[in-house]
């Protein structure tokens, strides 16, 4: 959902510090694994994993980057804000979850309002229209990350 050459407001994903590492270790892992298997076995019989895994661990590891520099910039920047659903549609996903593809109208203190189509996932109890979603909005460039409790306030 989120792209630097996207106009007007976008949705963005981030992740805290400990998903951070977790996700860091994981991306560390794919890229090694061809070496690793490399060591423990022959050169040939490292090839097809490495040559799988490594592009996968290096793409990982740039969306977390990525990910973790948008958290910092809300963190510093991002104001308390909700969203408000003007529609509603259900994804099906098969075999993975639903998703719920939302109009919304976000608005806040310090935040001019604006209209955004987002996408969260379906859960129980199912979005509809008239919920209000709580959202961390960076009003430089409308930029918003939906459900973020750690970025707001202590109540």
């Amino acid at each position: 959902m989120s792209g630097s050459d996207e106009k007007g407001p976008r949705q963005v994903e981030l992740i805290g510090p400990v998903a951070g590492v977790i996700t860091y270790v994981i991306a560390a892992g794919l890229i090694l694994t061809g070496p690793v298997v490399a060591l423990t076995a022959s050169p040939a019989d490292a090839l097809c994993p490495g040559i799988i895994t490594f592009p996968i661990g290096i793409a990982l590891a740039v969306q977390t980057y990525e990910w973790r520099g948008t958290e910092r910039r809300f963190q510093a920047v991002g104001l308390p804000a909700t969203a408000e659903i003007t529609a509603v549609r259900i994804r099906q996903g098969g075999e993975s979850p639903d998703v719920a593809e939302l109009r919304v109208r976000i608005s806040g203190p310090g935040v001019d309002p604006f209209k955004a189509v987002c996408e969260v996932p379906s859960l129980s109890p199912r979005p509809q229209v008239g919920d209000r979603l709580r959202v961390v909005v960076d009003p430089s460039d409308n930029s918003f990350a939906i459900g973020y409790d750690h970025l707001f306030e202590p109540d």
